[in-house]
């Protein structure tokens, strides 16, 4: 599907095409999935109307019955294409809609696009015909949205070089779960880097997975020590997180990790989660972490602050059947021990397995909550470290905060695949310690301060306190759509998206990718009505092909 949009103020006008002869859905989605998507769809039985909808955790279709929110402003269906010209507005302010947010800082999570087509002539399971990617909905039309490109783009303009820790052909053991340990100190570095340089400051971080063994890469942290000898708990600073749907980070211009200027951290630690239920052997990963980085050192120092359980502390637990909420709560203390002066949160990350189903992380200011990130449906295969969309906020001294984390049918708290985990982690700057240890906030009760536990079984999914999905319960069709299969999380590449290269922003749909129907008409003369079509974006409008 080639996919054409512009912000217009409030309004969001977007084109999409594909070549089917039945229907065509297009999706907002919270994760990059069908989970928690807000979904617009056509059908070819009835081309003036468009359906406002969306998708909980059991994968059905509703209609949205607060308000449908969509305007069609035109359709063609001929030769085989199905394209639709519609607007909405960008918070519609239903909970049955997911509000497009200001996506245009590469820090801040993209939005994640999803879409889907079929032949029949109701809307129902789309087999191949379904695609997704992560873009920049509000970045600069000169750029290049797609996600994975704006970051490439960013880095090559900003960074000095680039260093890489990897797993050298590790052989992954045939057993469920595994976590191997690559330590490089910066004298095994600093060949990469140009030498005796002390002063580097990592501005971004990519991951570097392995293809033929990303299934069984569940996630890695990359961490700041004192030495490959010496390993203290307490002295690791994490520097970079990996899960599914990740594809980098890339920090402010004014903000980095300083690197190798102090004793504690002359060596950095990647931790590789495997996850091998199946048992396969022979298979070798050489996955890792490119570290970008300058040559001058940034204005402010960057630190990740962790929350919930990042310790383990209910190791063994065992979480009931059915729903449970699990609450961690830091108090007032910790932060008031630690900040001497307000800090900036840059973005969040929020952490679950595959039984949570949604989680939250509030911080808490005079009893008020001031600032809530929230994965309204958590989805691991899409976003093991779930980033919502939200502006950066400030923290002082006396901040509380109150982690939650809901599950069904969970397991048990493990460092395992099939058991369960509750973190948040919080990028922020500039760096706070006390006594030498890095800002966090554990539990159970460890120095220099702890968080408190409780846990309650639920009712029901009305108890799980979500807002997407209130209020309405029609179904847009009687199918129930299977997941599909999960395959690479990497956003995918657009066959003429706007590069900055002059190109016009209602460039035609790529003809070496129009694919073949029964009676096809010629290619050029498909894409010149779709061309003629879009145009009417104007010159500001994004491009991309989602296929």
């Amino acid at each position: 599907m080639a996919t054409f949009w512009k912000v217009n103020g409030d309004t969001f006008h977007l084109a999409f095409a594909t070549m089917a002869t039945g229907w065509a859905a297009f999706g907002i989605a919270e994760a990059g999935g069908m989970f928690g998507a807000d979904i617009v769809s056509f059908t070819t039985a009835n081309p003036n109307v468009l359906v406002d909808g969306y998708i909980l955790d059991d994968r059905q279709v509703r209609v949205d019955n607060n308000s449908q929110d969509w305007t069609l402003i035109s359709s063609v269906v001929e030769d085989g294409w199905i394209i639709v010209e519609a607007t909405r507005k960008i918070t519609t302010g239903d909970t049955q809609d997911n509000a497009l947010k200001n996506d245009k800082e590469l820090w801040g999570a993209p939005t994640r696009l999803i879409a889907a087509w079929g032949d029949t002539e109701e809307m129902s399971y789309h087999g191949d015909n379904r695609s997704s990617s992560s873009v920049r909905i509000f970045a600069d039309p000169s750029s290049n949205s797609l996600e994975s490109d704006a970051v490439v783009n960013a880095l090559e303009k900003n960074s000095d070089g680039y260093f890489d820790v990897v797993n050298g052909a590790y052989e992954i053991p045939a057993r469920e779960t595994d976590y191997e340990y690559i330590c490089k100190s910066y004298d095994e570095l600093k060949e990469q880097f140009g030498g005796d340089m002390t002063d580097i400051t990592m501005i971004a971080a990519t991951p570097i997975i392995t293809e033929e063994t990303r299934q069984f890469v569940h996630h890695f942290i990359a961490m700041a020590i004192p030495s490959c000898d010496n390993q203290d708990r307490f002295k690791r600073e994490q520097i970079y997180g990996w899960a599914p749907g990740d594809v980098g980070m890339v920090l402010p211009d004014d903000v980095g990790f300083p690197m190798f200027d102090t004793e504690d951290n002359q060596a950095i630690m990647i931790e590789i989660h495997y996850n091998n239920p199946k048992l396969i052997s022979g298979m070798e990963d050489s996955s890792g972490v490119r570290f970008y980085y300058t040559n001058a050192p940034r204005l402010h120092d960057a630190a990740i602050l962790k929350l919930g359980d990042p310790m383990l502390g209910l190791y063994g637990v065992a979480i009931n059947d059915g729903l449970t909420m699990h609450e961690f709560s830091c108090p007032g203390e910790c932060s008031s021990l630690f900040l001497d002066e307000p800090v900036t949160v840059i973005s969040e990350k929020l952490h679950m397995h595959k039984t949570g189903v949604r989680m939250v992380n509030e911080a808490i200011r005079g009893g008020e909550v001031f600032h809530t990130a929230t994965a309204e449906i958590f989805d691991f295969e899409q976003q093991g470290g779930f980033q919502p969309q939200q502006d950066s906020y400030q923290l002082q001294a006396g901040d509380k905060f109150r982690t939650t984390c809901y599950y069904k049918d969970g397991t048990v708290f493990k460092e395992g695949s099939q058991d369960e985990m509750c973190i948040a982690f919080l990028l922020y700057y500039p760096r706070k310690k006390y006594a030498g240890i890095p800002f966090v906030c554990p539990y159970p009760g460890r120095f220099p301060c702890a968080e408190e536990y409780v846990s309650t079984d639920l009712n029901g999914y009305e108890d799980l306190g979500r807002v997407f999905g209130t209020s309405g319960n029609g179904p847009l069709s009687n199918v129930t759509l299977p997941l599909p299969p999960v395959t690479s999380m990497e956003p995918l590449t657009p066959s003429n998206s706007n590069t900055g290269e002059n190109k016009p922003a209602y460039a035609p749909i790529s003809t070496d990718e129009a694919p073949e129907t029964e009676n096809p008409t010629s290619k050029a003369e498909s894409t010149k009505k779709y061309c003629l079509f879009v145009i009417t974006l104007s010159s500001a409008a994004m491009f991309i092909t989602l296929v």
